[in-house]
């Protein structure tokens, strides 16, 4: 069964700005996820504890950093950047 996407609102800034082809893109990869929620991997691991079970993915150079709350079957995205440099800037929020 799939779970509902629930973007916060640091992810819709981003994304808003992003061109249409990268918006489609990365909007075809979430759908997907959220259908099928068993490819979902591990979350990442040496986070702070404020990203505790964040996940990543990927879509051409954009990482898209979520959460997965499967009680409530609901994928929360939280961020996006470049590949360059998404993970540095994931730690300096």
């Amino acid at each position: 069964m799939a779970y509902s996407i629930r973007p916060l609102v640091s992810f819709e800034k981003v994304f808003a700005r992003l061109p249409r082809n990268d918006q489609r893109r990365i909007a075809e990869k979430i759908e997907y996820r959220a259908a099928h929620p068993e490819i979902i991997g591990s979350p990442m691991t040496n986070l702070p504890p404020d990203l505790r079970g964040l996940h990543k993915m990927r879509a051409g150079d954009w990482r898209i950093f979520f959460w997965v709350d499967s009680s409530k079957r609901e994928l929360t995205l939280y961020d996006i950047d470049r590949r360059d440099k998404a993970y540095k800037n994931l730690l300096r929020r």
